[in-house]
């Protein structure tokens, strides 16, 4: 059975780039992961735990997207 992770946010360490994702499954799909910063192509992300405005915002879009 999947099992939800929590929502995590990247962050670019040489651009400041953000995204928080909030994955629907354990199996991540398109845009759930990334290796690289979309904005400069720096390989320098680090991701955390969201905290508790991007995780709703990222939860709140999530369904949205579903409708």
């Amino acid at each position: 059975m999947p099992i939800k992770p929590k929502p995590f946010t990247f962050v670019c360490d040489e651009c400041g780039w953000k995204k928080t994702v909030a994955p629907r499954s354990d199996a991540l799909g398109p845009g759930d992961w990334f290796a690289r910063c979309p904005k400069c192509g720096s390989e320098a992300l680090s991701h955390r735990p969201a905290d508790v405005i991007d995780r709703t915002v990222a939860e709140w879009l999530a369904r949205l997207r579903r409708l």
